[in-house]
C-alpha cells in the first residue's frame, strides 16, 4: 500500500511517520515533532513556509537546454554557444552555490520547520543550534545506484555538469572557432549522450513508486533529540541550546534555506550548529562520521575540527549533498554534520555540543 493510501484511510495506526517534502504527512510529522519538544519541557512552533522544491524537472531542463545548445552551435555557433553557457551557468548556480537562474520557475510548495525557541523570541544566548531533517526522501534509482556504486563520488549533478554540460559547451567553441574534425563531432555526440541519459534518468526517478516510510526515516530526529536529553536530563531547558527540525531538507535543504534567508531571522549571534544525517545500517556497531566537507558540485569546508576531542574519534567524511549546515556555513557558523545512528550518533552530538561550550567558556575568560 503506498503512503497516500495509508492516508485516506481513518485508521490513524496506519499514517506514515513521515512523508515526502510538501505532503501531509511531513506536515504531520512536524506536528508530532513540536509536541516531542513540548514535553521536554521547551517552547516550540510548527513554522509553515513556501518554498521552492529542487526537481528533477529542472535538472532536466537544464540538460535539455544545453543539448539544444549544441545542436543549434552546428549552424549558427554563437548562438548554441551562449544557450550551453547559459543552461551550465543556472544549473552551478542552483546546485552548487544555492542561487537558482531558471529554478525559479518551479512552483512553491508548502512545507514547515519546527524551530525551538520560536522565532520572535531571544536568540541571543544561543550558542549552539541542534539541526535535523525530517522529510523523507524521494525514489532517485540511478541516484542511489551511483551512490552505492561510486561511493558518493559520482553523481548525477555531477556527471550532467561536467560529463554533459561543459563538453557541449566546449564543442559548440570549437564550432565557433570554425575547428571542424572528428574528434569535435565524437565530443559533442558522447556529450549529448550524457545529458539525453540524465535526462532519462530523471523520467525514471518520476516514474517510480516512492519508498514507504517507516520510523527509521525519522532516526536523525530521533538522535538529535537524544542529545537534548543527555544535556539536560529531564531538566528546564538549556536557553544557549536551539533546536531547528527544517522541511524539505532532502530537497537541497529547502528549509533551511528559507530559515536562513528569511527578514528577521532570529539569530543574533555566531552559534555553533550541528546537524544530524541518518548513516548506514545494517552492520552490528555502525561507524559514526563527522563532515569535513559538504555540496556536490561544489565543496566546503566544514568545522570537523569540533569533534577532535571526542572519545569517539569520529572519522571524517564527504556529504555530496546540500544541507542545513552546509548553508550555516555558507553564513560564517561552525557548522558539521553527524553522520551515524544510534548511540554512537547521540554520543557524538553531546560531544560536539559540550565542545562548544567549552569553547566558549575559555573565550570568556
Amino acid at each position: 500500500m503506498t503512503r497516500e493510501a495509508a492516508l485516506e484511510g481513518n485508521d490513524t495506526s496506519r499514517r506514515p511517520p513521515t512523508g515526502i517534502a510538501g505532503s501531509d504527512a511531513e506536515r504531520q510529522a512536524a506536528n508530532r515533532l513540536a509536541e516531542d519538544l513540548r514535553e521536554r519541557g521547551r517552547t516550540a512552533s510548527v513554522e509553515p513556509i513556501s518554498v521552492r522544491l529542487a526537481s528533477g524537472w529542472i535538472t532536466s531542463l537544464h540538460a535539455l537546454l544545453a543539448l539544444a545548445g549544441g545542436l543549434l552551435a552546428i549552424e549558427y555557433p554563437l548562438g548554441g554557444a551562449a544557450l550551453c553557457l547559459m543552461a551550465a551557468f543556472s544549473f552551478y548556480s542552483e546546485r552548487a552555490l544555492g542561487n537558482p537562474l531558471i529554478g525559479r520557475l518551479a512552483p512553491n510548495r508548502a512545507t514547515q520547520n519546527v524551530l525551538s525557541p520560536p522565532p520572535g523570541t531571544d536568540w541571543s544566548e544561543v550558542e549552539v543550534i541542534l539541526c535535523a531533517g525530517y522529510d523523507l526522501e524521494r525514489s532517485q534509482p540511478v541516484g542511489e545506484w551511483l551512490s552505492r556504486r561510486f561511493s558518493g563520488r559520482l553523481t548525477i549533478d555531477r556527471i550532467t555538469f561536467w560529463g554533459g554540460m561543459v563538453p557541449v559547451f566546449l564543442a559548440a567553441m570549437f564550432n565557433v572557432a570554425a575547428i571542424e574534425s572528428v574528434a569535435v563531432q565524437v565530443l559533442q555526440l558522447l556529450a549529448s549522450a550524457v545529458l539525453l541519459a540524465m535526462v532519462a534518468a530523471q523520467v525514471d526517478a518520476y516514474l517510480a513508486d516512492d519508498p514507504e516510510a517507516d520510523e527509521q526515516d525519522l532516526e536523525a530526529s530521533r538522535d538529535m533529540l537524544a542529545v537534548l536529553d543527555e544535556l539536560h536530563g529531564g531538566s528546564e531547558a538549556d536557553p544557549s541550546v536551539a533546536v531547528c527540525l527544517f522541511g524539505a531538507e532532502t530537497r537541497s535543504a529547502a528549509g533551511a534555506a528559507a530559515f536562513f534567508g528569511q527578514r528577521g531571522n532570529p539569530i543574533e549571534s555566531n552559534p555553533a550548529l550541528v546537524n544530524f544525517v541518518r548513516g548506514p545500517g545494517g552492520e552490528s556497531e555502525p561507524p559514526v562520521l563527522l563532515t569535513a566537507r559538504e555540496g556536490d558540485l561544489a565543496t566546503l569546508r566544514m568545522s570537523f575540527e569540533l569533534g577532535s576531542e571526542s572519545p569517539l574519534e569520529p572519522d571524517p567524511a564527504i556529504l555530496r549533498r546540500t544541507t542545513c549546515a552546509l548553508l550555516g556555513r555558507r553564513r560564517g557558523l561552525r557548522a558539521t554534520t553527524v553522520v551515524g545512528r544510534g548511540e554512537r550518533s547521540t554520543g557524538l552530538g553531546t560531544d560536539l555540543v559540550e565542545q562548544v561550550f567549552s569553547d566558549s567558556e575559555a573565550n570568556e575568560a
